[in-house]
């Protein structure tokens, strides 16, 4: 189709006896890169962008990582490698990250990380919020500018809020400048870090997802908080379950002190806002546990005593199934006093296998009671333990083999 092509032109040319050579080979060549053109456009594009006369030689831009539309995982990051050092274990969480995951594709982190880099936000607040970098650079901006205008020590106080949006950013802004006057520490992130002894970070990380505590009554907010501190509850405590907040100051305080007169070792915020019944059982248990301890000060103590140990061996026994640690001391002395008095185990059984404590006391009687009706009493508490279906395998192999003991010695 070419050859035919360019047949028709030169017999076109034949017809003007005044074109040259020159002009002939000339015409041949633009009629050729036309043809080819058409049938390759994106090497059209090319060969225009690369022959395009003296523009696109004299007007050459350099190439810029920030201006890409899309980054590259290996570029993301060998440039945070290089900005911050950070370890392989830090990089992969940011990258895991879904949101990191969803745009650095479409859109340039390189960018973002400028930003917020150049405002001061540190290292360790990308590896604790790497959805950072896949924030709009327009919405940062905004975001930026009213997180400058509250008077702040460090900017990575306060980054946990860039992932509001930017009208809610504004009236959670607008809250804390309106009690600037009122408050010495000049906002209530700052407050709530002093009087907990808890750094502003740390504060804002829980802050951020309960935001009615930055907007609610001064006066009812102050109140409560006294409260917690005044009955001993622990500081992470308080940030962790902030919903106790909510409740009047005089309810709080009534909640709190029937927790301590209870002889709550360890008051918790839920207490405040659980349900009547809840409570009562709560503090019911407490009761019980300081009446079976008496006048020992510690689950190991009372263990120690019941079976005839040292405090320090005792715990070690206790380490040998951490779970023990946590079991309530009524249970443990409702297992003893089975295992002891009723299954006659001796202590040092019972020492052997400490997971016995934490068993279910009814399926340890089922057991022991199924063991004992076809003639078994178990050398190991450790049997008893086990899974249903252990336990079922270990029990059809006894009384296959008490049903027939000859066949099973010559197996």
């Amino acid at each position: 189709m070419l050859r035919n092509l360019v047949r028709s032109f030169e017999a076109v040319l034949k017809l003007h006896p005044t074109t040259n050579v020159a002009s002939l080979h000339c015409s041949r060549r633009l009629l050729f890169s036309q043809y080819e053109n058409q049938e390759n456009p994106r090497k059209s594009l090319l060969t225009s962008a690369t022959l395009g006369g003296n523009e696109a030689e004299n007007d050459y831009v350099p190439y810029r990582q920030d201006q890409e539309t899309g980054t590259k995982a290996r570029v993301l990051l060998e440039t945070l490698r290089e900005r911050f050092r950070f370890t392989d274990d830090e990089l992969q969480r940011i990258m895991s990250d879904e949101l990191v995951h969803r745009t650095y594709r479409g859109r340039s982190l390189t960018l973002i990380l400028d930003m917020l880099q150049l405002e001061g936000v540190s290292r360790r607040s990308f590896v604790e919020y790497p959805w950072l970098l896949s924030l709009d650079s327009k919405r940062l901006e905004l975001k930026l500018q009213l997180i400058k205008s509250m008077e702040y020590k460090d900017i990575n106080h306060f980054v946990p809020f860039l992932r509001l949006t930017v009208p809610r950013l504004r009236k959670l802004v607008g809250a804390l400048n309106s009690e600037r006057n009122t408050i010495p520490q000049q906002n209530r992130v700052y407050y709530i870090s002093e009087k907990l002894q808890v750094s502003p970070e740390i504060v804002t990380k829980y802050l951020s997802k309960r935001l009615f505590i930055l907007e609610m009554p001064y006066e009812m907010f102050e109140k409560n908080l006294q409260h917690m501190i005044d009955y001993n509850v622990s500081p992470i405590n308080v940030l962790k379950d902030l919903w106790a907040f909510r409740y009047t100051p005089k309810s709080v305080q009534l909640r709190l002190e029937r927790a301590k007169r209870a002889k709550k070792d360890k008051i918790m915020p839920w207490m405040v806002r659980c349900p009547e019944p809840i409570l009562q059982r709560s503090l019911k248990l407490t009761l019980d546990e300081l009446k079976v301890l008496g006048e020992f000060s510690s689950v190991v103590e009372y263990l120690g005593h019941r079976l005839g140990f040292s405090a320090s061996e005792t715990k070690v026994i206790m380490d040998k199934h951490p779970q023990v640690h946590t079991v309530r001391v009524t249970k443990i002395k409702e297992v003893l006093d089975y295992l002891l008095d009723e299954a006659k185990f001796t202590r040092f059984e019972i020492a052997q296998v400490p997971r016995i404590l934490c068993h279910s006391l009814k399926t340890t009687k089922a057991r022991m009671e199924e063991l004992k009706s076809h003639g078994c009493r178990p050398s190991s508490l450790v049997i008893v333990c086990r899974s249903r279906r252990e336990y079922e395998k270990f029990l059809q192999n006894w009384i296959s083999q008490t049903r027939n003991p000859q066949s099973v010695s010559e197996q």
